[in-house]
């Protein structure tokens, strides 16, 4: 384990709450949120992989998955609008997350139309996702759907890998 330096800081109040909804939104401790942010900001970090699986999103495009769920660290609230290569019609529609069929909505065009996974590490909350899988599901493509789940059991609510019948 790598040795820690206890040290006090003093932040603005706005700059502390802004780090605390961050954490929770991300589920984490404050402290582990600050750490995350200065890794990233310092660029110590690896860069977060994305596997192209065996499934179709669609014709002609294979469905890309995140390996860790940790790295998906968009929006799970708020507005949002999407870039012109992952939705197109009518270009510049905002998405409001705090709408839950706005969110999935918005959450099954990212999962189905990126095509890098900065795509899903800039617009996919992990937390938000496992959240949300069960109803999020019905609605992806079956390609989509079998790619996440094999990755990602979690999604399902499990720890163990769970057989998918074809």
């Amino acid at each position: 384990m790598a040795f820690m330096v206890h040290f006090s800081l003093r932040l603005p109040g706005e700059l502390h709450a802004r780090l605390k909804a961050a954490a929770e939104r991300d589920r984490r401790s404050i402290h582990a949120e600050m750490l995350y942010l200065l890794e990233r900001g310092l660029g110590t970090e690896t860069a977060p992989v994305a596997i192209r699986t065996q499934h179709q999103a669609r014709p002609g495009r294979r469905a890309i998955v995140i390996s860790d769920l940790a790295d998906l660290r968009g929006p799970a609230t708020g507005k949002v609008i999407l870039p012109h290569h992952l939705y197109w019609s009518p270009a510049g529609r905002i998405f409001d997350l705090d709408e839950p069929w706005m969110l999935r909505t918005m959450y099954e065009t990212v999962v189905t139309e990126a095509i890098c996974g900065e795509d899903l590490v800039t617009w996919l909350n992990g937390p938000k996702l496992v959240e949300t899988w069960h109803d999020l599901r019905t609605w992806l493509p079956k390609g989509v759907r079998q790619a996440w789940e094999e990755i990602h059991h979690e999604v399902l609510g499990v720890t163990e890998p769970v057989e998918t019948v074809a």
